[in-house]
């Protein structure tokens, strides 16, 4: 059981072409998973983040090389190296060399290890706690490092430019639009999807050294644990949406499309640099596949890992979700991006789309 749960779409083109649900939601309870089960899409959160400022520059409310600190209250800053100096779109592409608090080894153990509350709710701002009095990565614009406390600040710019709460312009530009139905910012908006998978997590040897095990987990076969106790909540505007794979990948499919933003700003949002061993733009990592360059982002949190991708070259999208996360397992720990990349499923994907 490498995954207890996982979910495929296909795009192509503006349209969604097929679907795929296999395994358990819930795997002591044998709730099978169905193509409208919600699963977290962690990091993936971001790039709906990014949407939203970039309306907000097409609005004229906000420029994107306005500082943080043009807009965000001292108290929200204070002790957080380069917060004062950093734009906005270094912190979109994560050049704004700001520590990020989930490499905090005593934030790890508080929000996905063995100091874990079990359903405690995170304020927006607590995560920003284990960065303050942190050095700075490097200086603004110097080089990238990829950062969670950039969208957490972010997060809270959305909230003091529109002075609404984020889950609801989330609701009011993007999920409501696009009938995002089973989409939600987990622990904020006030309802769940009607089906949601448990959370199961990989426990070896990295995991336990690097987190450790909280009392409120449950081992399973197989060397994962159930950590549905776990909150969400503290990845807020970092990794905190829920979805399933169709709507994710009608998610996807809007952006590339032009559905969500004009053209200024897509070209904006492409503007590549150099991010490790890919290119990033503002929220979007552009890599090379056997099918040319593919655009997305990865999402990987305790209980949940994800992949939304699509193809330049043959205008073929796949998103994948499943309820396990590989965070603090180790790079090798099986995840959704690495299923993603060592798979066949990419092939599939072109097979089915015509390609």
């Amino acid at each position: 059981m490498a995954f207890p749960a996982i979910s495929i779409a296909i795009g192509k083109g503006d349209r969604l072409i097929w679907q795929y649900a296999a395994g358990y939601a819930d795997i002591r309870n044998r709730v099978e998973n169905s193509p409208d089960t919600a699963f977290g899409i962690g990091s993936i959160t971001k790039v709906f983040i990014a949407v939203i400022i970039l309306q907000l520059t097409e609005q004229r409310q906000i420029q994107l090389d306005d500082r943080l600190s043009d807009w965000l209250e001292e108290t929200s800053l204070s002790g957080i190296a380069n917060a004062k100096a950093a734009t906005i779109r270094q912190l979109l592409s994560h050049y704004a060399g700001i520590a990020s608090w989930e490499d905090q080894p005593a934030w790890i153990q508080a929000a996905r290890g063995k100091h874990l509350i079990a359903n405690r709710f995170w304020q927006p701002e607590a995560s920003l706690d284990y960065i303050r009095d942190q050095p700075p990565l490097s200086l603004p614009d110097e080089n990238f490092h990829y950062s969670n406390s950039h969208f957490t600040l972010l997060g809270l710019l959305i909230e003091r430019v529109t002075g609404h709460r984020l889950q609801d312009e989330l609701d009011q530009r993007i999920f409501r639009p696009l009938a995002l139905n089973a989409t939600r910012l987990d622990g904020f908006s006030p309802t769940q999807p009607q089906k949601m998978a448990a959370r199961y997590h990989r426990c070896n040897a990295d995991f336990i050294r690097n987190a450790g095990i909280a009392a409120s987990f449950q081992p399973e076969h197989n060397a994962i644990l159930n950590v549905s106790s776990a909150s969400l909540s503290v990845e807020w505007a970092a990794g905190g949406i829920v979805s399933t794979a169709g709507e994710l990948m009608a998610f996807i499919l809007a952006l590339k499309n032009g559905a969500l933003l004009n053209r200024q700003s897509l070209r904006d949002m492409q503007r590549w640099r150099a991010a490790g061993e890919a290119q990033m733009g503002l929220s979007l990592f552009r890599t090379d596949s056997a099918y040319g360059p593919a655009i997305g982002h990865g999402g990987n949190v305790l209980g949940y890992s994800a992949c939304a991708w699509w193809f330049e070259q043959t205008d073929c999208a796949v998103a994948i979700v499943t309820n396990v996360g590989s965070m603090h397992a180790g790079a090798d720990a099986h995840c959704a991006s690495r299923l993603f990349r060592d798979s066949d499923i990419v092939k599939l994907a072109h097979a089915i789309s015509g390609r």
